[in-house]
């Protein structure tokens, strides 16, 4: 069970960071050079895959996720297309650099001069700007913006074969797991008051307490040794509240 992206016309405002050899500019992440111009992605982004443009929704979020190294270029960019929305950021199938962004620190300031001539020659029609000048830019463009969404909650889900994995609620086990389709999603256990699952006696409660003191109560499967109920709790705590004993 998982859900299709989402569909724009209108391009959606995002911001980048960039590693830069020879004035031009490569993604940190993966292998690939961008290219002036409209590009498109190599497949349709999904929630199963992780194909797509990345771009974060703002540029602190950048700066804090991949801006460690002083010479680092970040710009301004735009996304249309099939796309899908993550908490910080999205993905989609068609983007463009829309401007640079000036650093604003020294060494970072000093770094972006020295290659600020080549980038001019590589990307012709990209405009520098300064940071105060990002929302008016965006403006210009008719470009929106998207909030920082919370995380779907993390939920567990049962396969018919009695196959318990975890997987975001309403989207469900990624198509790469087999028979995605035909799992069921559970309702969290720490809201039953039994110590096993009403419908379903093979299901019963184990509990979890974090460093941090946070106790949290899941479903584990009678008899199947091992649990990655206790590996789970790492994601954000915000994904895990439907879990959490209040």
């Amino acid at each position: 069970m998982s859900h299709d992206p989402m569909y724009t016309e209108g391009g959606i405002a995002a911001f980048r960071c960039f590693k830069a050899s020879a004035g031009c500019l490569h993604s940190i992440a993966a292998s690939f050079t961008w290219q002036p111009g409209d590009l498109e992605a190599d497949a349709i982004p999904t929630f199963a895959n992780t194909s797509g443009f990345w771009g974060f929704k703002t540029l602190p979020e950048a700066i804090y996720q991949e801006g460690a190294d002083y010479d680092r270029v970040f710009a301004l960019t735009e996304h249309w297309g099939k796309m899908v929305e993550h908490e910080s950021g999205l993905r989609s199938q068609f983007a463009q650099i829309m401007a640079f962004i000036e650093p604003v620190r020294p060494t970072q300031l000093a770094a972006f001069a020295q290659i600020r001539q080549a980038l001019a020659r590589n990307y012709p029609d990209v405009p520098v700007i300064h940071q105060r000048d990002i929302a008016a830019k965006i403006q210009e463009l008719g470009l929106l913006t998207l909030p920082k969404a919370a995380p779907y909650p993390l939920m567990q889900w049962l396969a018919p074969d009695g196959k318990l994995v975890w997987a975001p609620e309403t989207i469900g086990p990624p198509d790469t797991v087999d028979n995605a389709d035909q799992f069921e999603m559970l309702p969290a256990a720490v809201s039953y008051p039994d110590e096993t699952h009403p419908a379903d006696q093979r299901l019963r409660k184990v509990r979890y307490e974090d460093a941090g003191g946070d106790r949290y109560v899941f479903w584990e499967l009678v008899g199947v040794e091992g649990s990655d109920a206790l590996t789970l709790v790492r994601p954000a705590a915000e994904s895990m509240y439907r879990h959490r004993v209040q």
